[in-house]
């Protein structure tokens, strides 16, 4: 009896030694890690990096594996992602535009609906209210927006004062800002053609001059013809800026990053731009302070500029669901924002985040201004499906070469939205 006590009594002595010396790593046992990918470039990179090793240390047992793949709306992003989903080793969390660009993946079944974690984590007292209805659909939430941006002219400020130039109040005031920089040879307007996304901002525009809040989403819903007297109108106007080259020349061949070059040489006072310009002037040697911008306007209330949310949304076959709203939950923390988000990034999608106004001014004014915006209308880009988008950058194109008219053009429109309606049904 006794031999068999000190038996047990050795066993139990090693195994005290072997978890005193040899200790199990249960944090690594139990780590879940995700696979968060994104499309934005080095410097973002560096501010998720920072919040990525900040959240892992408040969650030790989640790991979040930061994937980057360049490209746009249009590019190796979305075949990235696109491929991934459909053989089903898509990211746990991905970043997302709004529209059709996500209406693709929800409509494949890939998101998983968030009205739950909208729930459980109060993220309505959060969230942008506009944000959140530009990334529904069919009656449900698939992601969190994590940026806002707004869309409109940016101009340089020196010229701008040189010329003598107000912001305007009225359409009609726009185009005189153009009559008096082309009368003095500066160029109005610099933009790209190559990709027709930049070019389609000014066409947007125009379109929510000549038709207002109401026929505008209609048009971008398909619910109305657009071979219509408004439609011809703002592609009448479209075409008024080419032929009075309010447009730097040669621009349908003008890569998106080269656009902004007329601007900083002083050929150009304006580029239509985005939230995020501050830091890109900054990025590229430019002094931020010479650059402002005003809010477009309309003629109609209330007044709307292209806008549109970014969003993570997570993957609906990810085994670790629970953990990824974990990981959304404290990412859009507005406290969080205010230290890397705001600044980094310059946007955000969560209330309440607050931007250094002395280290980006115009970014702090464009935050205030989104915060109150009631209601944006989406870049086309993000309304139509990739094959209906097509056709509306060759009609952009086909009337700045002449081979469209106007009337031509909301013909052609209205021919391709038919068409692809019909391959729908």
């Amino acid at each position: 009896m006794f031999k068999k006590s000190g038996t047990i009594m050795c066993l139990l002595s090693l195994i005290v030694s072997l978890i005193l010396f040899n200790p199990i790593d249960v944090k690594a046992a139990d780590q879940v890690e995700l696979r968060l990918m994104v499309v934005w470039g080095a410097e973002q990179a560096e501010y998720i990096k920072k919040m990525l090793a900040e959240f892992t240390e408040a969650h030790p047992n989640i790991k979040v594996n930061l994937e980057i793949v360049a490209g746009g709306g249009a590019g190796p992003y979305q075949e990235a992602l696109q491929t991934g989903m459909a053989a089903g080793t898509g990211p746990d969390v991905f970043f997302e535009w709004g529209g059709e660009l996500s209406g693709y993946f929800i409509d494949a079944g890939h998101c998983e609906p968030l009205d739950a974690y909208y729930e459980k984590y109060g993220w309505d007292e959060i969230v942008i209210d506009w944000a959140k209805k530009a990334i529904s659909r069919n009656g449900k939430v698939y992601g969190f927006p994590v940026s806002t941006h707004g869309m409109t002219f940016w101009y340089r400020v020196d010229l701008w004062n040189k010329l003598g130039l107000s912001e305007p109040t009225t359409y009609e005031e726009v185009e005189k800002i153009c009559e008096t920089a082309k009368a003095q040879g500066i160029y109005p307007l610099s933009v790209a053609g190559k990709y027709g996304w930049m070019l389609m901002r000014l066409v947007d525009y125009l379109l929510e001059v000549t038709c207002g809040p109401e026929l505008h989403d209609q048009l971008n819903a398909l619910e109305v013809s657009w071979d219509r007297p408004e439609v011809v109108e703002a592609y009448k106007l479209y075409k008024k800026w080419i032929d009075n080259e309010w447009i730097v020349p040669g621009f349908l061949a003008v890569n998106p990053d080269d656009a902004r070059m007329p601007v900083y040489q002083g050929a150009a006072l304006m580029v239509f731009e985005g939230s995020w310009m501050e830091t890109t002037f900054k990025n590229d040697g430019q002094d931020p302070y010479n650059f402002d911008f005003f809010i477009h306007p309309t003629g109609h209330t209330p007044t709307r500029i292209s806008g549109f949310p970014e969003q993570f949304m997570i993957n609906a076959s990810s085994k670790h669901k629970e953990e990824a709203g974990i990981f959304l939950n404290w990412f859009i923390q507005p406290e969080l924002h205010s230290r890397y988000w705001g600044t980094g990034m310059a946007s955000t999608g969560s209330k309440g985040v607050s931007i250094n106004e002395k280290e980006l001014p115009r970014t702090a004014k464009w935050r205030s201004m989104l915060d109150q915006l009631q209601a944006v209308y989406p870049p086309t880009d993000q309304a139509f499906q990739a094959e209906l988008l097509h056709v509306l950058f060759e009609v952009q194109d086909a009337i700045a070469l002449g081979e469209l008219t106007p009337e031509q053009a909301a013909k052609k429109m209205q021919e391709a939205a038919e068409a692809w309606k019909a391959k729908q049904q």
